[in-house]
């Protein structure tokens, strides 16, 4: 009898596994960190897990490694069941990614990205924009004027006079530094009246004395040392501001969350600007894939974290700018600096967000974009209209043909 129970046993065990398609369970999050974000995803994961059972693991992956390992995990047919994306990822990737249409309600979201089907394939977590962090402890010891509302503004002249104060002083590495990530430096163009497609994707305002005057400004700005060069072999301008030895750094909403814990301090101010003002709106979305085995429990996740409670815990813990509309977030400490973002959304005018849209919708976009500026950095490359002739000769040989 004992062994007929044992048969028993291994036979309902075998079924199980067969019922389950012998699978593991356990969903995996592709993930990257610019702050604390990670450590609220995972407060959410693990209420989760709490709620339904379901174990999802966050995977970290360094942000310059992450769209590689994406790729190789798709193309192995190792498709992660979720991934953190940005537009980037979903253009590059939007055919191995599962449609949402059915799964949340996704009118109550902006900054939705969709596939050539016109189906939504994200939950937008965030929105992202370009901005000004500055070391309020130099530029004070400095006597360097800057902006301390958001009605106040001032030119790139203006920026680099009185940020040039900081030259050659005992306690200052740089003035400061812009992230290598080329998207950083786009909105020049916008704020100098230069859209960058006329025409996507046959004819651009690349090589207009505009946009030349702009990137000549910039080339400058590293040949006189204003910007050091040497940030584009670290990679890590974020790390650097924060030893406390740079006046400002250009970079994005989500170091507000990662510069919490800083020695000294910091705010955000108003952006210079040419002509006009202008950011570049970007963010942060979810994505499930097709192929991981476990496409509905992702779905079905993804779901959860559409519902108010978790997405306002999300965007409102870190904090973030938050696309969900109507959503009230309190950003008690930081509601100073996330106004200034929320003031240089507003400020950008309609058809630069736009234009910015068609230019994320080239494959590959990015890479050709960040070796633009990193040749405008270096000084080696050639002329500016030079750089601009190929930036625009590589995009157009990207761009999509239909």
């Amino acid at each position: 009898m004992k062994k007929v129970l044992s048969l028993l046993v291994l036979l309902v065990a075998v079924f199980t596994l067969v019922g389950c398609g012998g699978k593991d369970e356990t969903l995996q999050m592709l993930w990257w960190s610019d702050g604390t974000e990670g450590d609220v995803m995972q407060d959410l994961l693990d209420d989760y897990e709490a709620e339904t059972g379901v174990v999802i693991e966050l995977v970290p992956v360094a942000y310059n490694d992450y769209e590689a390992r994406l790729a190789t995990m798709i193309s192995g047919g190792e498709a992660p069941a979720l991934a953190r994306v940005t537009e980037g990822h979903l253009n590059n990737f939007k055919d191995s990614i599962l449609p949402l249409d059915d799964v949340y309600t996704t009118s109550g979201f902006t900054n939705l990205f969709f596939n050539s089907d016109d189906e939504v394939i994200s939950l937008p977590m965030d929105i992202t924009a370009n901005g000004l962090f500055v070391n309020l402890d130099l530029l004070d010891e400095y006597n360097v004027d800057y902006p301390t509302s958001t009605d106040e503004g001032w030119t790139w002249e203006n920026f680099e006079t009185e940020m040039s104060k900081l030259k050659d002083q005992s306690n200052v590495a740089n003035p400061g530094i812009f992230d290598h990530q080329a998207h950083r430096f786009m909105p020049l163009l916008y704020q100098n009246g230069v859209e960058i497609w006329e025409t996507p994707y046959t004819e651009s305002n690349l090589t207009s004395d505009d946009a030349v005057e702009v990137v000549q400004m910039l080339m400058d700005f590293y040949e006189t040392g204003f910007l050091p060069r040497d940030a584009y072999v670290t990679k890590d301008s974020a790390s650097l501001f924060r030893t406390g030895q740079y006046g400002f750094h250009l970079s994005g909403n989500w170091n507000v969350s990662n510069y919490q814990d800083l020695d000294f301090n910091w705010t955000v101010v108003r952006m210079p600007e040419m002509s006009n003002r202008a950011t570049i709106l970007g963010g942060k979305s979810l994505a499930a894939f097709k192929d991981s085995g476990l496409e509905e429990e992702a779905q079905d996740f993804i779901a959860w974290m559409a519902e108010a409670e978790q997405h306002d815990y999300y965007t409102g813990t870190v904090p973030y700018l938050t696309p969900r509309l109507g959503a009230t977030v309190d950003y008690g400490d930081f509601t100073a600096e996330y106004n200034v973002f929320l003031s240089e959304i507003a400020a950008t005018d309609n058809a630069y967000v736009q234009d910015w849209l068609a230019q994320v919708m080239i494959p590959g976009m990015y890479p050709i974009i960040n070796q633009f500026v990193e040749d405008a950095a270096s000084g080696t490359e050639g002329t500016a209209l030079d750089l601009l002739t190929q930036l625009e000769a590589d995009l157009k040989a990207a761009a999509p043909t239909e």
